[in-house]
C-alpha cells in the first residue's frame, strides 16, 4: 500500500508541473465516466438531499465524472464508525468526510494531501499528523451552552461567569418546572460534546499541549485535573438532566430544549441551523462552558473536512471536487449557512446570519480559543480506538459510573493502544 501511496504522490507531482495539461490521467480520457464514492456525514440538518447538491453540481460541470453518495445507515451510527466498517469490509470510499484521521492514518488508508493543492485554505497544514496533512478542513465550529434567554431573562438568570455560577443556575431552574440541561444518551455522541467541552476548559485552556503529553506518556486519564472535569461532567448529568436521557436520541434532546421544555442545550454550533429553521418562541443565547474561575475560553472543532482514499483510482478528480467544493462560492455560501459555520478559506465568503450567529461570531473574535478535546487534532488526537471508548465512557458516567475507576478504565485502554501503534 506503500507503494501505492508513493505513486499517487509522484502522479501529484507531474499533474502539477504541467506534464499533462489537461489534468486527466489516460483512464479517465476514456468514454465511460470516472465513478467517485463519497461517503457523507448524514444529520438532521444535513440529509442525504442535501449532499446531492453538491454532487449534482460538480457534475453538471463535470460530465465525465459519476458520484455515489454513501451514508450512515441510522441516527445511532457516528459516521467514523460507518467509514470504518467501509474500510474493514473493502468499500472505503474514494472521497469521505473525515473528522478522525489518525484512525485511518495508523491503517494506511488515507492519502496524504499536498499543502500546494490546498492553497485555497487559510491554513492548509493544519492537523498534520507526522509532518503529513490528511485532511481539507471545510468549516470551524465552536461549542457551548445555547440557553432560553427569554426563560433565563424571567428568572432573572445571566450567562455564567465561573462553573459555581453555572450549578447555581441548574439550582434555580430545579425549583421551577423546567429542565436545566437536556441531555440524550440513545445515539451513543451528544453526551461526549458536553464532556469535551468541560474538559477543553479546565485541561486544554491550562495546557493546550495536554493530549500531546498523553500521547508522550507525559501525563495521564486519571491526572486530578481530568478527574475534576469529568466529576463537573457527572454532577451536570446525573443532577441536572433530564432523567430519561438514556431512550431520548439527539433528536428528542433538541426537542426537549426547542419546546422550552429544558433552559440549556450543551452542544455545538450547527445546532443553529436547527433554531433558524425552527424558529423556536423564545430568544436563544449562548455562553461558552466556563471554568472555576473564569469564562474567557471557548472549545472549537477545526478537524473536520474532506479526505481521499491511498486506494483511489482517480486521485486528481478527487482534488478536483475538494477544492471546488471550498471554492463554488454559491454551494460553499450555502453549506455554510446551513448550519451558520465560520469559513476556513482565505478568500471571505458572506452568507445570510441570524443574530444568534453575530452574537457567536463576536463571542468567538473576543474569546480564548482551545481545541474540542474530544476532536484534538494532528500528534495531539487521541490514539485510535480511544474516541468510541470515550463515547461508552460517558454514557455510562452519565448513568452514575464511578468516575476514578472508568478513568482508570481508560488508561488502560491508552496503553494497548499504545502498543498498537
Amino acid at each position: 500500500m506503500k507503494k501505492k501511496i508513493l505513486s499517487f504522490l509522484c502522479l501529484f507531482l507531474i499533474l502539477a508541473t504541467g506534464v499533462f495539461a489537461s489534468g486527466q490521467t489516460e483512464t479517465d480520457t476514456v468514454d465511460e465516466k470516472a465513478k467517485i464514492t463519497f461517503s457523507v456525514n448524514l444529520t438532521p440538518i444535513l440529509p442525504m438531499e442535501f449532499w446531492s447538491i453538491a454532487a449534482d453540481r460538480y457534475m453538471a460541470e463535470n460530465p465525465d465524472v459519476e458520484i455515489e453518495l454513501l451514508g450512515q445507515p441510522s441516527s445511532n451510527v457516528q459516521h467514523r464508525d460507518f467509514v470504518k466498517t467501509l474500510l474493514s469490509t473493502g468499500q472505503f470510499p474514494d472521497i469521505t468526510v473525515m473528522a478522525s484521521p489518525g484512525d485511518f492514518v495508523s491503517a494506511e488508508a488515507l492519502l496524504p494531501l499536498p499543502i500546494w493543492e490546498l492553497d485555497y485554505l487559510e491554513n492548509p497544514g493544519s492537523g498534520k499528523i507526522k509532518g503529513e496533512n490528511y485532511v481539507a478542513v471545510y468549516k470551524t465550529q465552536v461549542g457551548g451552552i445555547w440557553y432560553n434567554r427569554t426563560v433565563f431573562n424571567e428568572l432573572g438568570l445571566s450567562e455564567p461567569q465561573s462553573y459555581q455560577e453555572l450549578i447555581d443556575i441548574c439550582e434555580t431552574i430545579s425549583s421551577t418546572e423546567y429542565i436545566p440541561i437536556t441531555m440524550g444518551l440513545k445515539d451513543g455522541w451528544p453526551q461526549l460534546v458536553l464532556a469535551s467541552m468541560i474538559l477543553s476548559a479546565d485541561v486544554l485552556t491550562e495546557d493546550s499541549d495536554w493530549g500531546l503529553k498523553r500521547n508522550n506518556n507525559e501525563v495521564s486519564f486519571s491526572d486530578a485535573n481530568v478527574v475534576t472535569a469529568m466529576e463537573k461532567y457527572k454532577t451536570l448529568t446525573t443532577q441536572y438532566a433530564n432523567t430519561d436521557m438514556s431512550s431520548i436520541s439527539y433528536s428528542q434532546m433538541l426537542e426537549y430544549f426547542f419546546t422550552g421544555k429544558a433552559l440549556m442545550l450543551p452542544m455545538g454550533s450547527w445546532v443553529q441551523g436547527e433554531e433558524a429553521k425552527l424558529n423556536p418562541d423564545f430568544e436563544v443565547g449562548f455562553f461558552p462552558i466556563p471554568s472555576d474561575s473564569n469564562a474567557d475560553s471557548i472549545s472549537v472543532w477545526a478537524n473536520e473536512g474532506l479526505s481521499i482514499s491511498a486506494e483511489t483510482e482517480h486521485p486528481e478528480i478527487c482534488l478536483d471536487f475538494i477544492e471546488f467544493f471550498m471554492t463554488d462560492k454559491e454551494w460553499y455560501s450555502q453549506f455554510l449557512e446551513t448550519e451558520m459555520l465560520f469559513p476556513t478559506t482565505k478568500e471571505a465568503v458572506e452568507y445570510p446570519m441570524s443574530d444568534l450567529r453575530l452574537e457567536v461570531g463576536e463571542k468567538y473574535s473576543a474569546l480564548n480559543k482551545v481545541e474540542h478535546w474530544y476532536d484534538m487534532t494532528g500528534d495531539a488526537a487521541l490514539l485510535p480506538g480511544l474516541q468510541s471508548f470515550f463515547n461508552k465512557m460517558t454514557s455510562r458516567i452519565a448513568m452514575g459510573a464511578d468516575v476514578k475507576e472508568e478513568l482508570k478504565l481508560y488508561d488502560q485502554e491508552w496503553e494497548l493502544a499504545n502498543a498498537q501503534k
